[in-house]
């Protein structure tokens, strides 16, 4: 989401968009989300005070028994948009936090990317589940243990076979 400065008119107010933002996720994966951003700004002794309010659906696999799910992300940010003539490109500021971007004079567009992206990483869960009590597959034949069940064995844990050896004795 870019935001050009001089559009904003008055000294708070509100934008929103719908964008397809795409990120690699916590394993590696490329991956595009829907997401709908909410962006509330406030101006204030020169500088630009915003909050991003962002909320998407990401289509993907139930880690266990890898059928399609609809996982619901949901995050937010705030940032500073101040004027300085010693920097320039929109970045951040090295001297102070992530969250204060410094534009030169001649400056007028902030982008707010790589807020959503950084937001959408840490806000899908790390085990994305179809339901909380699901099955998986099984790891012998494959079959989905949600919709049906099969005759396979768990294979025995040979660590513990010393401990079972005393207890039939």
């Amino acid at each position: 989401m870019i935001v050009d400065l001089r559009c904003l008119e008055e000294n708070r107010g509100r934008e929103s968009a719908d964008e397809v933002v795409a990120f690699t996720d916590a394993f590696g994966v490329d991956r595009e989300i829907d997401c709908h951003i909410d962006l509330s700004y406030e101006r204030s002794g020169g500088a630009y005070f915003f909050h991003g309010q962002m909320t998407g659906e990401l289509e993907t696999q139930c880690h266990l028994c890898l059928d399609k799910v609809t996982c619901q992300v949901t995050g937010d940010f705030d940032a500073v948009v101040r004027r300085g003539s010693h920097r320039g490109g929109g970045a951040t500021d090295e001297d102070g936090p992530e969250d204060i971007i410094t534009l030169s004079l001649n400056e007028h567009e902030v982008s707010f990317e790589q807020h959503i992206v950084e937001n959408l990483i840490v806000n899908v869960p790390m085990q994305i589940l179809c339901t909380e009590d699901c099955r998986g597959l099984c790891p012998q034949c494959g079959i989905n243990r949600n919709r049906e069940s099969c005759k396979c064995v768990a294979a025995a844990d040979s660590r513990w076979d010393a401990l079972r050896k005393l207890k039939n004795e």
